[in-house]
């Protein structure tokens, strides 16, 4: 089977592309990139931004992907979607808290992509060398992680995930919750991740 990654145009990358939700012009470009990986990162999966046979046979089953984060109330401000709102089931209440008050305060949509973790797909993100422990908070429904969209689309710039991180930090303070931010980690800096004690 042919990878299909960045740079590359087919019919059937298209087909992909369709699955995925973004627009089908069978150019693999930097956005497509971007939503293979959120979707290999939904998934478990190696994220390398590459459809392989493991991502093909993943998006095949799925049918359909939509990341659409939010929704903004009559208000102008974003409220998380139905699926965010699964993502935070088994979730500490405190962190669900946090999350709440950042969406209040933020003028950045985001979504979240993972919360509570099985102890099996700790040990597959382990071996794929996603994570390097088998504590992690996201065991205990103490973690999540978040994905940043910009205009519809999702990406992975650093510099948005240090502007929301702004967010969740004011939103801990105000419920005087102890919280870390993985952008703030000296090694293996995750901006994505957020934890509770």
């Amino acid at each position: 089977m042919t990878l299909m990654k960045l740079g590359m145009k087919s019919h059937e990358i298209a087909k992909y592309q369709k699955i995925l939700g973004v627009k089908t012009d069978g150019i693999f470009g930097k956005i497509t990139e971007q939503h293979v990986r959120a979707f290999q990162r939904d998934s478990g999966l190696a994220q390398d931004g590459i459809i392989g046979p493991q991502t093909k046979a993943a998006l095949e089953a799925v049918g359909s992907v939509s990341y659409v984060a939010t929704s903004k109330t009559t208000s102008g401000k974003f409220q998380l979607s139905e699926r965010s709102r699964e993502r935070l089931k088994g979730i500490h209440p405190k962190m669900v808290e946090i999350i709440e008050r950042a969406m209040e305060l933020t003028d950045i949509d985001f979504m979240i992509t993972e919360g509570l973790r099985t102890r099996e797909q700790q040990a597959k993100y382990v071996k794929a060398g996603r994570s390097q422990t088998m504590n992690s908070r996201h065991l205990t429904g103490h973690a999540v992680d978040v994905a940043v969209l910009i205009d519809g689309v999702l990406t992975w710039e650093w510099k948005y995930y240090e502007q929301l991180s702004k967010y969740f930090k004011q939103a801990a303070q105000e419920l005087g919750v102890k919280m870390t931010w993985g952008g703030d980690w000296k090694t293996l800096r995750d901006g994505p991740h957020y934890q509770i004690d």
